[in-house]
């Protein structure tokens, strides 16, 4: 016979269940019970964060009618329920990510590097135990410091007893701890957490620059619709205009052009005409001091005739 507690949990979970717009299940297999504390605090009034017994959790997915979700009750999971979309609420999700001490026999998600710097540490043998675990450190006025950026384990690498204490030592959490969708319910669909797990500014900057290619094609290929015909219009305006201003066509659009362009050729043919004028009044200059040259000439040579 089932326990009485049981069988209020899962009716009243079944209720909370049903109440929601979308019902998910994550994995809390290795996240401490104090930091999923604070996850569950960080998530109130966005969404509720549920820990129940497996059991449980199937029956109250199967009694709350979630479609097949019940299924993906493998391991340690708790439920997540929201009143919003399964996407929203995986993006939520990704908001609980903290760090967190590595522990020994742990594998690194991603490469550990000490960076070259002071260290909070006085000269004694705790520099023995920075050089140990791959460290490039030593004493440098009166501390010990990391001479170059130390590569201490690769991604996917096991860390060892002896670097996670040198790590705590220096107070690094190399180690990501969060609250990830593994599958989600809402309204009849059933969600993998894969499929949740989108990056939204890619997919909006891919959406925009789809949106243009599209709006481009359309245009060149003569198709009209509510996107293309102000692109239309404004071809056709543009087209008139000129159309207009090269026959001189007066009207309330062009009177401002055309002004513009008699403006224009006027100041072109004043400074012309102004040219011309200056041209002009230095001619007779050059003629007369022509002419001058000429006579002096000429008067030399009738004297050296009488001469």
């Amino acid at each position: 016979m089932v326990a009485t507690w049981k069988l209020k949990a899962v009716d009243e979970l079944a209720q909370k269940m049903s109440k929601s717009k979308t019902v998910g299940l994550v994995n809390v297999s290795k996240i401490p019970s104090s930091q999923l504390q604070q996850m569950r605090k960080s998530l109130r009034g966005k969404a509720e964060l549920k820990v129940a017994k497996s059991s449980i959790l199937r029956k109250a997915c199967d009694k709350a009618e979630l479609g097949k979700l019940s299924d993906h009750v493998q391991g340690q999971v708790c439920v997540v329920m929201a009143d919003t979309d399964a996407f929203k609420l995986s993006k939520l999700m990704k908001t609980t990510r903290t760090t967190a001490p590595a522990k020994p026999g742990s594998i690194a998600e991603k490469d550990i590097i000490i960076p070259a710097g002071d260290t909070p540490f006085k000269p004694g043998p705790i520099i023995g135990d920075l050089q140990k675990v791959g460290i490039k450190a030593k004493i440098q006025g009166g501390k010990i410091v990391v001479t170059d950026d130390s590569q201490v384990v690769k991604k996917g690498g096991i860390i060892s007893a002896d670097l996670a204490n040198v790590l705590s030592r220096l107070g690094i959490q190399p180690v990501e701890l969060g609250l990830n969708i593994k599958s989600a319910y809402e309204s009849g669909m059933l969600y993998p957490g894969d499929v949740l797990s989108i990056d939204t500014e890619k997919v909006i900057a891919d959406m925009v620059t789809g949106r243009a290619l599209a709006l481009n094609l359309a245009y060149n290929a003569g198709i009209y619709n509510k996107e293309t015909n102000k692109l239309f219009l404004l071809k056709a305006f543009t087209q008139a205009m000129s159309l207009a201003i090269n026959t001189g066509v007066v009207n309330k659009e062009t009177i401002a052009t055309l002004l513009s362009k008699a403006n224009m050729q006027m100041q072109s043919v004043a400074s012309a005409a102004s040219g011309d004028a200056l041209a002009s009044a230095a001619a007779p200059a050059e003629e007369k001091k022509e002419d001058g040259k000429t006579e002096e000439d000429a008067a030399s040579g009738l004297a050296s005739l009488f001469g």
